[in-house]
């Protein structure tokens, strides 16, 4: 959280954390009700309650019901300490995740990718 907090610093970027997939579904839930959805969900797959791919899926359920267009949808980067080739595919194919990255996470890392999906102007 704080690697991201210090690349997005100076932009205009909201950033909100959640310590659980429930907690994450509670909250991507919230901002699609006030009419301001996340854009970028960046989740580790091990979660405590249910874990990133399961939050993410359903995440992706919810989309689906409320008809979000492919370019509305929330763009997914999924990180863990987990190097499975299960799990990432299951992070690509079932959860339309853009990323997959392995701990330790730099920032260094994280603008590459975030460079590589035009998810941050300006970086």
């Amino acid at each position: 959280m704080e690697i991201l907090k210090n690349i997005t610093e100076g932009r205009s970027v909201n950033i909100d954390s959640a310590v659980s997939g429930e907690e994450a579904l509670d909250k991507f839930e919230k901002k699609w009700l006030e009419g301001t959805p996340f854009d970028l969900i960046f989740m580790d797959i091990v979660l405590p309650g249910i874990d990133g791919l399961q939050t993410l899926e359903k995440i992706r359920a919810i989309e689906q019901v409320r008809q979000i267009p492919e370019d509305k949808k929330a763009k997914a980067i999924m990180t863990t300490a987990l190097d499975d080739n299960t799990k990432a595919s299951r992070a690509f194919f079932q959860c339309e995740a853009l990323s997959y990255m392995t701990k330790p996470i730099t920032e260094e890392k994280i603008l590459t990718e975030l460079k590589k999906f035009g998810l941050l102007q300006g970086v």
